[in-house]
């Protein structure tokens, strides 16, 4: 009799929650981080200058954009010249290759475009795009 009654506290079905719970985790994070790729970079409103020629381009790791006011935004952040090439020093090193995008407003003044990219060039990066919109867009 005794036998029997422990054969049958062994074979008491356990339910184990604990995969669960990490499955669980597996797919908030997964959609997490599928979420914020769908989020725009920058709240920035810029008014890009138009070009007949503008391509599509591949979406770029970095955008840089330059506001009407000539101020330098990376991911929703306001920084300078030397906060910009530390930054894209910091993403130098993390990746070996590198696209950058300088969005800048119409109004922009031709210096600080160009301010903008010679401190991209200087931190390494060869590959850079200027953002524009067709005409008519």
């Amino acid at each position: 009799m005794r036998r029997r009654r422990d054969h049958l506290e062994r074979e008491r079905p356990r339910l184990e929650i604990v995969p669960m719970i990490d499955i669980m985790m597996f797919l908030l994070v997964f959609f997490v981080m599928i979420v914020l790729k769908m989020i725009p970079d920058s709240g920035v409103a810029l008014k890009l200058p138009g070009a007949q020629t503008a391509k599509e381009m591949k979406p770029a790791q970095v955008v840089v954009m330059i506001d009407a006011a000539g101020k330098l935004h990376v991911k929703n952040q306001v920084v300078t010249l030397a906060g910009l090439q530390t930054y894209l020093g910091q993403v130098v090193a993390a990746k070996r290759k590198v696209d950058v995008v300088i969005a800048g407003d119409k109004d922009i003044r031709y210096q600080r475009l160009m301010q903008v990219m010679d401190t991209v060039r200087k931190s390494g990066i060869v590959n850079v795009g200027l953002a524009t919109k067709r005409p008519g867009n």
